[in-house]
């Protein structure tokens, strides 16, 4: 199975702060949206079928942010350039363990053991938007996640579609059914 056939599927990780991240993934005729909610967090993804970022809506309490990836970059609403996106077909969003899944779907249809991505980074609370880079290697148990940028590490452990059922430290998923 993959993430274009869990169309329906809903994904909830439980937090180690006891938030709850509730996902429900949607397949389309060019791929397949996600959407889901954090606290009062809420974002929309649109993918394609090679698990690359398209859209992005997000809001989070009054912050609201919406881009599209385009050839030159990530293009806000009101058509301003992400600077240095063009590379980015990733999105990390912060407060969900899903968007490490897009990578790793990716290296997996390719049996690639090791990747390294520039990223669009959204953080919280004030949305604001960086590229960074970001890499992931299997070993055993998982995918070695590193942020190259601030030197972060962590083993994150994946079911055989690439979604994360434990995210040391941070979350691990709940529940995983129609």
């Amino acid at each position: 199975m993959s993430l274009l056939d869990a169309s329906g599927m809903s994904i909830v990780w439980e937090w180690h702060d006891g938030s709850y991240d509730r996902v429900q993934i949607q397949a389309n005729a060019t791929g397949c949206s996600v959407s889901g909610r954090h606290g009062d967090t809420r974002y929309l993804i649109g993918l394609d079928a090679e698990f690359a970022c398209r859209t992005l809506e997000v809001s989070s309490g009054a912050q609201a942010l919406t881009l599209n990836r385009t050839k030159a970059g990530w293009l806000s609403m009101d058509g301003v350039l992400v600077p240095h996106s063009a590379v980015c077909r990733d999105l990390d969003l912060g407060w969900t363990a899903l968007t490490n899944t897009f990578p790793i779907r990716r290296l997996m249809a390719a049996n690639q053991p090791t990747g390294t991505f520039e990223v669009l980074m959204i953080g919280l609370p004030h949305l604001d938007i960086r590229v960074v880079e970001q890499s992931y290697t299997r070993q055993e148990g998982g995918w070695l996640y590193q942020n190259n940028d601030n030197g972060y590490s962590t083993l994150l452990s994946v079911d055989k579609n690439g979604l994360v059922l434990d995210y040391p430290d941070l979350c691990s998923r709940k529940d995983l059914g129609r």
